[in-house]
C-alpha cells in the first residue's frame, strides 16, 4: 500500500520527495485518497497517515529537485495518476 507518513528530517525519511507543478517534470503523478483500501498496491494513490508505524513509506518533502529521490505532481483524478517513466522506486512506495 502507498500509505505515506511525512517526516521532518531527512534522517528519518525513506525517500526525499520534491513536488513539482508540471506533470511533464514529474516521475510520478499522485492522487491523494482518504482510504487505505484505495492505496493498496498502488504507488500512485497516496493515503497520508499520522502514525509512522502504519506507513509503507516515510517521506520528507524537500525543495531542491537535484536532491530528490522522486519528483511528484498531484493530480485530481485516479485515472490521471501513475508513473510517467521507468523509475528505481517503482513498486517500492507501496510495499
Amino acid at each position: 500500500m502507498a500509505i505515506i507518513h511525512i517526516v521532518d528530517s531527512r534522517a528519518e525519511a525513506d525517500y526525499n520527495v520534491c513536488v513539482v507543478d508540471s506533470r511533464a517534470e514529474a516521475d510520478l503523478l499522485v492522487c491523494k485518497v482518504n482510504s487505505r483500501g484505495e492505496a493498496v498496491q498502488n504507488d500512485q494513490y497516496w493515503c497520508i497517515v499520522d502514525n509512522r508505524a502504519d506507513a509503507s513509506a516515510n517521506i520528507k518533502f524537500i525543495d531542491t529537485r537535484a536532491n530528490a529521490d522522486l519528483l511528484v505532481c498531484y493530480v485530481d483524478s485516479r485515472g490521471e495518476a501513475g508513473w510517467r517513466n521507468e523509475h528505481p522506486l517503482y513498486g517500492k512506495l507501496s510495499n
